[in-house]
């Protein structure tokens, strides 16, 4: 029975673009405006160094994968080892985040990427570092919160896009650009 019911929902899906009726997708307003609050605390947290609420945003067994490669897993050590490089190479630092996609990938899942700039990395302390971060954010108990990061730095080399221009923009100490908007949701 289950085979039948699994099978007759991609039937009616092809139906209904066939006869040239667009399928119905659910509201995402709610959850898109949850999912990119997440960016805004994340930006809060890291620049008042305040890495237990960084890690509240992950889940218990969330992973996060640095730009050097190495791999945290577990709420506590992603906050411990981001508590520890802002005692140190960070603590000083600033970082601006603004959103550059957001895709539903099912009911209760996500991936967002967004676009990230830090400045005051105490090794380099006037550099601009441009940083890509991809996360994949799932709801649990109705709650949106990261499951697994990544953090890759960008090349010199590499050229700005609109949203790397608007946070270099920022961290020169121009008016902050208005608050994350989406260049692409979809539904996947």
């Amino acid at each position: 029975m289950k085979l039948l019911i699994g099978g007759l929902a991609p039937a009616l899906l092809f139906a209904q673009l066939a006869a040239g009726q667009s399928p119905t997708l659910p509201d995402r307003a709610d959850d898109s405006k949850q999912i990119t609050a997440i960016l805004a605390r994340w930006e809060h947290a890291w620049n008042t160094h305040d890495m237990k609420a960084f890690g509240d945003m992950f889940h218990d067994d969330g992973t996060w994968i640095l730009w050097t490669g190495a791999v945290w897993v577990g709420r506590r050590a992603i906050e411990d080892g981001h508590a520890e490089v802002h005692k140190t190479i960070f603590r000083s630092s600033t970082q601006r985040e603004r959103l550059e996609e957001l895709t539903f990938v099912g009911a209760d899942a996500a991936v967002v990427r967004f676009c990230s700039t830090l400045i005051g990395d105490e090794r380099t302390p006037s550099k601009l570092v441009r940083s890509r971060k991809f996360l994949v954010v799932t709801r649990r108990a109705g709650v949106w919160g990261v499951s697994w990061g990544q953090n890759t730095r960008l090349a010199d080399t590499v050229p700005d896009s609109a949203c790397f221009a608007e946070l270099r923009k920022a961290s020169a100490g121009a008016q902050d650009p208005p608050n994350p908007s989406l260049e692409r949701t979809s539904e996947r």
